[in-house]
This record gives structure tokens, C-alpha cells and sequence, in this order.
């Protein structure tokens, strides 16, 4: 919580100074993709939980060309194909500093023209509930990952992402089965576009 507090308090005290950059700093992302249950796995088997029932949206504002913050929400669904009484969902709100590595490592110009890739980590809440929609979790969460970018006009990139994400005090299995309360996580892989937002031409990911 004290992570949340503070980086939204770096956004706010930032976002005076939106006028006098030379650059657009804000974007909107959306896409979706896979995820995979990994921790606990009780009584499961992974395979039979691997889908592509995952949506995400976000909203970034980058300081300068190497530093930003991004708000997420995003949706999983864990369904057993085998069984579909074996189904649970969440629903997360995440807030994650991003930066963009590709700067950093200096790549050549003529590559930052078209291609960069931003990490990011974060943390934020959750509900997760199982699918009889009578009882709910909430869980705390830290996620990671990397986001390959590729320009496709001023105006938007295609992205790619790779991130995992933990969940604290986490009290029911993805079939949707009370257990102890333990530390679970899953890795996700997802796809879609940004959107960047502003009258300048270039965007700080592409300036």
C-alpha cells in the first residue's frame, strides 16, 4: 500500500510539468492473452487451466524517456476444460513503475526507431472468486515483466508482454477449492496495441 501511495504521489507532482515536455506522454494499451496456473497447484493439473481467457487494460504516463507509471486493470479466467464446474476468476487493479531499458542500453538509433522494450513492477489488489459467485477472496499482488514494442505509426505500436504475477495470501485453489492460505502466482504472455495521446508528433517511447 505505502508503494501505491507513493508512486501515485511521483505521478501528481509530475504531471505539472506535462506541458513543457517536447513529447506526448500519454498512452493507453489494450490487448490479451494467455496465463498458465502455477502456484499452488493443488489437486490440478496446469494443462488442463491453459487459456487464452485474459483481457487487460492500461494507462501510462511517462515523465521522461526512460521513466513512467502504468495503471492496469486486467481480468483472468481459470476454467478445468475437463470440467467446467472447476472455474474460478479475478478481477486485478495494479500500479507499476515502468522504464524504458532500451534507452538505458543505448541501443542504435536506427533500432529505437522501431523497436524498444519497457520493464515494469508493481503491485496492486485483487478479487478472486470462485464460480458459484457466493464467496470472494481478496489478495494482494506483485507483478513483473517485459513489454517488446513495435512501432507502427506515430500514433501506435504493437506490444508484446511477458508478466508473472504473485499473489499474497491466497485462499482458494484455481479450481475454486478452499485451502490454506498460501503465496500462489502465475506467468502470463499477452498481445494488443498502444495508443499514444497528444498534439506533439513523437511519443517519449519513440522521442
Amino acid at each position: 500500500m505505502r508503494f501505491i501511495v507513493l508512486t501515485a504521489v511521483l505521478f501528481l507532482l509530475n504531471m505539472g510539468y506535462a506541458q513543457e515536455k517536447v513529447f506526448n506522454t500519454f498512452s493507453i494499451e489494450i490487448g490479451g492473452g494467455v496465463h498458465a496456473p502455477w502456484a499452488p497447484n493443488n489437486k490440478i493439473d496446469r494443462s488442463d487451466y491453459i487459456s487464452f481467457k485474459q483481457f487487460q487494460i492500461s494507462g501510462r504516463y511517462m515523465f521522461n524517456e526512460k521513466l513512467g507509471l502504468k495503471g492496469q486493470y486486467a481480468y483472468h479466467g481459470f476454467k478445468n476444460r475437463k470440467n467446467s464446474q472447476n472455474e474460478t476468476e479475478m478481477h486485478k487493479a495494479t500500479l507499476e513503475v515502468v522504464y524504458n531499458l532500451a534507452r538505458a542500453l543505448n541501443l542504435h538509433y536506427t533500432v529505437q526507431e522501431q523497436f524498444t522494450f519497457l520493464i515494469h513492477a508493481g503491485a496492486g489488489l485483487s478479487v478472486f472468486a470462485p464460480k458459484d459467485g457466493l464467496t470472494y477472496d481478496r489478495i494482494g499482488n506483485l507483478q513483473f515483466g517485459l513489454t517488446p514494442l513495435i512501432r507502427i505509426s506515430d500514433r501506435v505500436a504493437l506490444y508484446l508482454d511477458g508478466t508473472y504475477v504473485v499473489n499474497i495470501s491466497q485462499n482458494y485453489s484455481y479450481a475454486g477449492e478452499s485451502i490454506a492460505s498460501t503465496t500462489g502466482g502465475f506467468p502470463t504472455a499477452n498481445i494488443g496495441f498502444v495508443f499514444y495521446l497528444g498534439e506533439k508528433r513523437y511519443h517519449a517511447d519513440w522521442y
